[in-house]
C-alpha cells in the first residue's frame, strides 16, 4: 500500500460526516487466523494505518467489510469496530444455515449493519444457488434493518435482477457492480443496472473503478458516473476499498504466499470523485447523507 507521503493532497472541502464505505482490516495472523479455505493470504493492514489514512483524507466515518480470507469469522472486523467506536459500522459474512438470530443480535449491537455475499471470490456462477443465498440471508437479517451486500460478476447480478429489486431488504452492489465499461455504456447489463437503481431498493458503491476499466481516469468513466447519478443519486456510496486486496493480473493466487496489495492512490481517488460529481451538495449526499441512512449512523 502507498504511504501517506505518497498520497495525493485533497483538493476540495470534505463534507462533515464523510464516510469510507468499503475497507478491510487484516491480521496479524497469529492473533486473527485466516480461514483454511481462503483463496489468498493478505499482508497485514492495521487499524492504525487506516486511521492515519482517513485523518489525511478528512474522512470521519468508516465501514469495515469482513474480507473473504476470514470466511464467516467476523472477529477481526468486530474488534476493529470496537476500537474505532461509534463512527464505524460493519458488514459481516454469515452462513445462513448455521448463524442464529442471537448471533445476528450480537453483531448488530457491535455495529454491524449488513451481510456480504462474496459470490465472486467463491466462484459462484449458478443463479439458482445465488438466489437461494440471497433470499435466505435476507430472511435472517430482515428484522434488524440490515442490507445484503453482493460482490459478483455482472452476468450473475443481472440474472438475479427481479429477485434483487424485490428483495425484502436493501441490496448493495460492490465496486460498480463490476460492469466492464470499456465495452461501452449501451450494454444490456448496464441498462438493467440502471433499472435496479431506479427501484430504490438497490444501492451501488462507487469504489475500485480499476476493477471495471483499464482507464479509471477516462472520460468514459466520468460519463458512466454521470449516468448513475441521473439514475438515482440517493442510492450511491463511495469507498476506497483499502488496503486494495485483489488478484494480480496474470498471476495465480497461492494462499501459502502473502499476496501484495495494489498500489492505489486514495487521495487521487477521492479527488476524482469530486471531479466526477462536480456539485458540493451532491457530493455531500454521496459521502455523508446516503451512508448515514444506510449504515444507521447517529446525527452529527
Amino acid at each position: 500500500m502507498l504511504s501517506i507521503q505518497e498520497q495525493e493532497p485533497i483538493a476540495f472541502e470534505i463534507p462533515r460526516g464523510a464516510c469510507d464505505c468499503h475497507t478491510h482490516i487484516f491480521g496479524p495472523e497469529e492473533q486473527f487466523p485466516y480461514w483454511s479455505g481462503r483463496a489468498y493470504t493478505p499482508a497485514d493492514a492495521s487499524i492504525a494505518q487506516l486511521k492515519q489514512l482517513h485523518h489525511y483524507l478528512g474522512i470521519e466515518r468508516v465501514v469495515i467489510v469482513n474480507p473473504s480470507p476470514y470466511g464467516v469469522d467476523n472477529t477481526r472486523s468486530l474488534e476493529a469496530i470496537r476500537e474505532l467506536g461509534n463512527q464505524a459500522r460493519g458488514v459481516a459474512v454469515i452462513d445462513e444455515s448455521i448463524t442464529t438470530i442471537t448471533e445476528i443480535e450480537k453483531l448488530h449491537q457491535a455495529g454491524f449493519r449488513g451481510a456480504r455475499l462474496n459470490l465472486e471470490t467463491s466462484g459462484v456462477e449458478d443463479p439458482l444457488y445465488a438466489k437461494n443465498k440471497l433470499l435466505q440471508t435476507a430472511k435472517l437479517i430482515q428484522s434488524f434493518g440490515w442490507h445484503v451486500q453482493i460482490y459478483s460478476n455482472p452476468q450473475l447480478v443481472t440474472q438475479l435482477m427481479n429477485d434483487i429489486i424485490h428483495c425484502e431488504v436493501p441490496v448493495v452492489l460492490d465496486h460498480f457492480a463490476r460492469l466492464p465499461i470499456d465495452d461501452g455504456l449501451e450494454q444490456p447489463a448496464i441498462l438493467q443496472l440502471l433499472e435496479m437503481l431506479k427501484s430504490d431498493n438497490v444501492w451501488m458503491k462507487l469504489s475500485a473503478p480499476q476493477r471495471i476499466t483499464n482507464q479509471p481516469d477516462s472520460d468514459r468513466m466520468e460519463e458512466f458516473v454521470d449516468v448513475l447519478l441521473r439514475a438515482n443519486q440517493d442510492r450511491l456510496l463511495w469507498g476506497t476499498d483499502w488496503p486494495h486486496s485483489g488478484a494480480q493480473p496474470g498471476k495465480k493466487r497461492i494462499k501459502e504466499e502473502i499476496e501484495p496489495f495494489h498500489l492505489i492512490n486514495d487521495g487521487h481517488a477521492l479527488n476524482r470523485l469530486n471531479q466526477w460529481v462536480k456539485n458540493p451538495t451532491l457530493l455531500k449526499k454521496i459521502l455523508s447523507d446516503n451512508p448515514a441512512q444506510l449504515y444507521d449512523f447517529e446525527e452529527l
